[in-house]
């Protein structure tokens, strides 16, 4: 398994962040198809990990409150849904918004272009995920 730091930033008005953690991935991965299979997977289940702990309610310190502020949402980490996501629900879409253009990843410096495209899974150390929205307006 390979530890490498993942970027997500959002471009929004509403969420104008990067978030930054670390996630494990399998060695053996070699297309950009099973980089993100990969990611979506290790998402679902931490989510399903959150949704069945989520009795607990975290206590809010001033420095978390602080740190939670600067990242624009201060909350308790109480999870208010009660459906699981279906995986691989969840592995399509993101495989479609890469391909639709509505999400970008880019392997340290490089922009990975296609679905089928080869990556060293070995030699990267960080990934960004970029979600883009798109604008739209009205004809008056």
């Amino acid at each position: 398994m390979k530890e490498i730091k993942i970027n997500i930033k959002s471009v929004s008005g509403k969420r104008s962040k990067i978030s930054s953690r670390s996630m494990l991935f399998d060695e053996n991965i070699t297309t950009v198809k099973e980089l993100i299979q990969s990611a979506v997977t290790t998402c679902v289940d931490e989510y399903n990990k959150r949704l069945e702990n989520s009795d607990l309610i975290e206590i809010l310190t001033p420095e978390i409150i602080e740190d939670k502020a600067k990242l624009g949402k201060v909350s308790f980490n109480v999870n208010y849904g009660e459906k699981s996501p279906e995986l691989q629900t969840a592995v399509n879409n993101a495989i479609e918004a890469f391909n639709d253009g509505i999400v970008v990843i880019f392997a340290d410096d490089k922009k990975l272009e296609l679905i089928n495209e080869p990556v060293d899974i070995c030699s990267i150390e960080s990934l960004t995920f970029i979600k883009l929205t798109m604008l739209s307006g009205r004809m008056w």
